[in-house]
């Protein structure tokens, strides 16, 4: 996903990090956490090369109140299902939206934050005003934009990428129009590079896009997923939720 910060990071940057409950743990196991570590402001590297943001407090927060010890790593976002599916993790947390078929695949927790509309990043000097315009379009491998874009948007070429530093750098170059993600993210982008980049208007509200963020594990993890459930239902009445969603400018309409 995007690695949206000011300046666009090295690819390939390995970081990793543990979180300790403060909790007696029920075992010695640690938690695999995956993530995808490039899409500011729910998971990205910071200026340390360390994994930051929305999702990474809410999972910290999550993994403490339910007494269990969780190792945060970074990977490609669609390897998160596989891995989960393969018992390579045990938890998956990265603005993953809950949809029908991810769910044959691996079991959702309750929803933390609602889905957003979508929105194409453009170039500033595009001189592009709508999505009519458009004839190539990237996403990111496994997201839903690529689903969308395949299904939804006739006469559009849809152009898949294994992250987002890799489909900014062919945006720049002209290989593709534009870039559909998540509009809190790209919002967030254009926000910090307005001298390069801006957002056509029109918002993509589509049930295809998924129903809502959600903490995904293996099917037949059930106690885990108990467990996690019990702990997201902490944050949201603690207002934990709301102080992140307050510290990172994330404000999905309920």
């Amino acid at each position: 996903m995007f690695k949206f910060t000011k300046k666009l990071a090295a690819f390939a940057v390995a970081a990793s990090a543990v979180v300790f409950s403060g909790y007696a743990h029920a075992d010695n196991k640690t938690y695999v956490v995956g993530t995808e570590a490039g899409y500011a402001p729910y998971e990205y590297l910071n200026d340390k090369g360390q994994i930051v943001g929305f999702d990474i407090d809410l999972i910290n927060y999550i993994c403490e109140q339910a007494g269990i010890k969780c190792e945060v790593k970074n990977q490609n976002f669609d390897a998160l299902v596989p891995n989960l599916m393969y018992r390579k993790i045990d938890i998956a947390i990265a603005a993953m939206n809950i949809t029908e078929e991810r769910a044959k695949q691996v079991a959702f927790s309750n929803e933390y934050l609602p889905a957003a509309p979508y929105r194409y990043l453009v170039l500033k000097n595009s001189n592009y005003n709508d999505v009519s315009e458009l004839k190539a379009v990237g996403y990111q491998n496994g997201t839903l934009a690529g689903k969308y874009l395949q299904e939804k948007s006739k006469g559009v070429r849809a152009v898949g990428y294994d992250n987002y530093d890799t489909a900014l750098l062919d945006l720049r170059a002209g290989r593709v129009n534009a870039l559909l993600a998540d509009g809190q993210v790209v919002e967030k982008f254009a926000e910090n590079n307005p001298d390069s980049y801006t957002l056509l208007p029109q918002l993509v509200n589509d049930p295809i896009l998924g129903q809502g963020l959600a903490i995904a594990v293996n099917r037949n993890n059930t106690e885990l997923l108990n467990k996690l459930n019990a702990a997201l239902a902490k944050a949201q009445e603690s207002g934990f939720i709301e102080q992140l969603k307050t510290k990172y400018g994330v404000s999905h309409a309920e």
